[in-house]
């Protein structure tokens, strides 16, 4: 009985410290994505007097610049004054094993609009 139970508690441990892994890296990409989506959908002084909200190029390089700087890569796509960035990310396990996916997937979207800081200009 004694066996049988040390044996559940070391895969149950190694379950949780894989699961937590797994999260961490989940995390991070989400974060990783909202950054770049935000950075994707600041609008541009220039541009908003010209009536222009998101400039798909320069967002999309906005957002691009983030995810290198932070170690990630993706895509990012452009809807109207929508910017959404999906980023993938590796997990590196301490005990890797079959059944835990290898990378994990974040994503996030970002709005841009006119007159947040109420300096548009004119």
């Amino acid at each position: 009985m004694t066996a049988i139970l040390i044996a559940f508690l070391m895969i149950s441990a190694w379950a949780l410290v894989s699961a937590s892994q797994q999260w961490g890296a989940r995390r991070d990409a989400y974060a990783a994505a909202s950054a770049a989506a935000r950075a994707g959908a600041q609008a541009d002084p220039e541009l908003l007097r010209q009536g222009i909200v998101v400039d798909e190029v320069r967002a999309t390089d906005r957002a691009l610049a983030v995810l290198a700087a932070s170690g990630y890569s993706g895509s990012v796509s452009i809807d109207g004054a929508q910017v959404t960035v999906t980023v993938s990310a590796a997990v590196s396990y301490a005990f890797p094993s079959p059944g835990f996916p290898a990378e994990v997937e974040g994503s996030a979207t970002a709005v841009a609009r006119r007159g947040v800081v109420g300096n548009e200009g004119g």
